[in-house]
Formats: C-alpha cells, structure tokens, sequence
C-alpha cells in the first residue's frame, strides 16, 4: 500500500507545479490514485464489476471527516476541451452508485469507499472510450481544502470483451478439388464492381491471429507465406493487402503489399490477436500493429474498392498460401485514422463514426453471411456462397463463382478476447 510518507512526497511536487487551493505543505484531500493522473483503469470483464473510490488526506484526521461525491458527466467534457481528447461519459443506465457519501474517521488517513459498480455493457458502443467522473463535491469538517488537479477521478472502463471468429483454415475442408470447390475458406467478394468507391484517402483494418507459422520454402505445398487479406477493385488493378512469411523474411513477418509497395513488421507471435490497421493519407502508407507505427511506404494512389479478399485465390497459390489462423473486425474507411483514433479501436469501431465505409465484424457465430455495421448497410454484405476465385492466377476477368459457404467455420473460446 502507497504510504502517507510517499503520499506526501508525490503532493509535494504536486504543490511544486502550481495547484490552487492550498497553500505549500497545507494539508488536503484528494481521491486516491489520482496523484499521478485523474484517468484510473476500471477493468470489467463479467458485470456486475466493482471499483471502490475513496479520499485521502495528507495529515491523519483530528475528527470525523464527511465527504460527499457527485457523478460528473460535465467534468468529461471539460477534460476533453483541456486535453482535446474524445472521451465520453458512461451512460447512467451502465453503472450503479448506491451511496455518494464517505468519512475519514478520525485518527485515519483514509475514507470509507464509495461502491461504483458497472451493471450492464449493453449500453456502450464499441470503439468509444467511457470514463464514469467522480468529483468531490464538498468536505464537511476536519479544516482541510480539497486539492483541485485531485479533485475528480475518471475511471476508464477497460472492457475484456468475448467474441466469436471466423477461422480461416478450416482444416476439415477439401484442399483440392474441381473448379470452385479447392482450397479452403479463400475467396474474394465482388460489390458492384463497375461503380468501385475511389478512396484517395483511405484506412483498412482486419483483426488476427496465427495459430503456427509454417517453414519451407518456395517449393514446398504448403509454403511459408499465408495470404490474410487484400482490399482492392475486380481485377486487382488497385490493391493494398497482407501476408505472412513472403519468401526470404522470417516466416513471422508480415508484409504489406500491392500498388504502393512492399513493407515488412516483424516479430509475430503464434496464438495472439493482433490489430493491423493500414492507414494512407495521399502520400504514405502506415502499417500499424494495434495502433504502434510498425512499417511505412509512400507513393501516390487511389484504391478503388469493390472486392474484399480474405486468402490467397489464385490457381495454384489457393491451396499453398492458405492462411492458417483466425479473422475478425474488418473494416475499411474512407480517411486516414490516426494512431490515436486506431487504438480507440482496437476492439471495435462505433458504426457511426466518421468515415466508416465498410464494417464486418465477423463475430455473426453461426451462418456463412457477414454483415456489414456501417451506414452503408447490406450494401456491404458478404455472402459466402457466392464468392469468386481465379483458377488462371493471372488477375484478369477469368473469374470463376464459388459457393465457400461450407467451409465457413465459427471460433469461440479463450483464445478469442479483447482489452479495450
């Protein structure tokens, strides 16, 4: 436990800085774990989820000292304007307070706690970060001031979330077969491809996990590089898109692809969910691997977007570059996220958000449909019994219709969670 010793070494450099309030070395009242940052992690992975909030003095109590709280909504909102940040106030509906009242009794450093329970996560949308505000609201007795940077806390709900994936190496499907039936879960969906979406400004995002990198080389069925995904037009003429082990770099590498170039992030790990978010502003491209910059490209593009991939689909690479692992949050936008933005979200995106073109999150659990979350609706829907594959591999119109919906395959066990 913090002693009031080191309690009273932070405030110092605390007053040191400048706080209002309260003359240097007075004693004074914080809520505790705000002396290094207001923002506190409340971790919630089953409801109901319990954090106990409690104040502190820097001087033991000579008597009873009442203290009351107010849930602050506003408080967010003025946080946000100092630090121009995108928080948002949990919605009353989540959380539970049963009682806003607290005493530091005395010859006690330290209040009673006041019980914040989050009760219901129906209420939050993904990809929105909730602080639940408590400020102190008055001090009654005891002859000491309220510390104003310590006045409020903003507990930051960090969700572990459950969901289900699709699995993309269905190891109990056919690897060969006639046309339209070899390979395994692999194939690319088609959206009005005479009227593709020009994005010159763009960012396309898919959740994953490996469940083993392979070894090998070139001449070996299956090779080392596994095929994820491409975002790209009917005949591939713009592509950006993602694989791992391409020959001659670690086999846990993964390589960004297509019109712009080639870019390599290192150092993957079997069995994890990892976030990889490729982000083009009009000159470069950044990879980012759960928001941290991990590769960048330039060059000059326009993505012009009317086929979602996921595996590799071309004749005679379908069956060797198959993607031995698991996909899920699929998006593609149309602006370049920044790290910021990308890491709100990491666990889901709100499908309201500006710019949101497309959404699939893949989580559906049952069936071989996947729905699109965004405002553009069904438009963006992906059926997987109606897919296309290119037996020739020569990306031009010899496409050929597949029905994939038998090897679509749902996950949902420890593997698949994620901390918000």
């Amino acid at each position: 436990m913090r002693t009031i010793v080191s309690l009273g070494l932070m405030l110092l450099l605390l007053f040191a800085q400048g706080c209002k309030k309260a003359e240097f070395g007075d004693p004074v009242i914080l809520v505790t774990g705000t002396e290094v940052s207001p923002i506190v992690k409340f971790t919630v992975e089953n409801t109901p989820a319990t954090y106990a909030v409690t104040a502190t003095a820097t001087h033991k109590a000579t008597e009873d000292i009442n203290i009351t709280f107010a849930f602050d909504p506003e408080a967010v909102t003025a946080y946000n304007e100092e630090h121009k940040t995108s928080y948002f106030a949990v919605p009353e509906e989540a959380i539970e307070i049963d009682d806003l009242s607290a005493v530091i009794r005395a010859g006690s450093a330290a209040s009673t706690p006041v019980s914040v329970k989050v009760i219901s996560t129906a209420p939050l949308i993904d990809g929105r970060t909730y602080l639940i505000p408590l400020t102190i609201k008055s001090v009654n007795k005891g002859g000491m001031t309220v510390l104003e940077s310590s006045r409020t806390i903003f507990l930051r709900i960090a969700r572990i979330i459950s969901f289900a994936a699709v699995s993309m190496n269905n190891s109990t499907g056919a690897t060969t077969g006639s046309p339209g039936t070899r390979g395994r879960f692999n194939g690319a969906f088609l959206f009005d491809p005479q009227n593709p979406e020009r994005l010159a400004n763009f960012t396309v995002e898919i959740k994953n996990l490996v469940y083993a990198f392979r070894g090998g080389d070139g001449n070996t069925n299956p090779q080392p590089i596994q095929t994820l995904a491409f975002w790209t037009n009917q005949w591939e003429e713009t592509t950006v898109g993602l694989r791992y082990g391409e020959l001659g770099n670690p086999n846990n590498s993964l390589q960004l692809i297509g019109a712009l170039g080639s870019a390599f992030a290192y150092n993957f790990n079997p069995n994890q969910w990892y976030t990889i978010s490729l982000s083009y502003d009009g000159n470069k491209c950044v990879m980012y691997v759960d928001g941290n910059k991990a590769a960048e490209v330039s060059g000059s593009m326009v993505l012009e977007f009317s086929r979602m991939q996921f595996g590799q689909v071309w004749g005679g690479y379908d069956t060797r570059q198959y993607f031995n692992g698991r996909i899920a949050e699929c998006r593609v936008w149309s602006r370049a996220l920044t790290a910021s933005e990308i890491k709100l979200n990491l666990c889901g995106a709100d499908p309201n958000a500006d710019g949101l073109l497309a959404y699939w999150k893949l989580n559906e659990g049952s069936g071989h449909i996947f729905h699109n979350l965004s405002k553009e609706g069904a438009r963006y829907d992906m059926d997987w019994s109606k897919v296309y594959w290119d037996p020739g591999g020569v990306g031009n119109d010899n496409l050929t219709l597949a029905d994939k919906s038998m090897y679509v395959t749902w996950t949902d066990d420890e593997l698949n969670k994620c901390s918000q």
